[in-house]
């Protein structure tokens, strides 16, 4: 009953704040906008750091490594509230050996998440500077 309790609220607030960050943000860009003054107008009323010509001020690179931040620190928030559950479970477990091995495998779980998470942070990252590298790279080079 307590884990379909707390899986609702979970799911309700990711839920939440996924459709606040994806949904509401670009509908504040009407479509007027988009038919008249293309994408660089309503990339601007949504709040994108665009150039005069159009373009984005942010490079890939940059982008998506503010959006595999971002991701990171959300699914790294989910588990160390993982870990410090099993911490709860074990500490109220009261001598109930269910409980605590209940409890052990909460806290060995999301401390392996947490693991996973720091290491795909960490290889997206690598993966990010190297292709901003190469495509910086690649337009730096004259054609001949």
């Amino acid at each position: 009953m307590k884990r379909n309790l707390i899986l609702t609220v979970a799911s309700i607030a990711f839920s939440v704040f996924v459709l606040h960050t994806a949904a509401i943000s670009p509908l504040a860009a009407s479509t007027g906008d988009q038919v008249i003054g293309g994408f660089t107008n309503t990339g601007k009323a949504v709040g994108y750091a665009i150039g005069e010509d159009g373009a984005p001020k942010k490079e890939f690179a940059e982008a998506m490594g503010a959006y595999a931040t971002g991701f990171a620190g959300i699914m790294s928030a989910f588990f160390i509230v993982l870990t410090i559950y099993g911490g709860w479970l074990w500490m109220s477990a009261q001598g109930n050996e269910e409980k605590v091995k209940m409890g052990k495998m909460r806290i060995i779980s999301g401390l392996i998440g947490l693991t996973i998470i720091i290491a795909g942070r960490l290889i997206a990252e690598f993966a990010i500077y190297y292709i901003g590298q190469a495509t910086v790279n690649a337009s730096a080079t004259p054609a001949s």
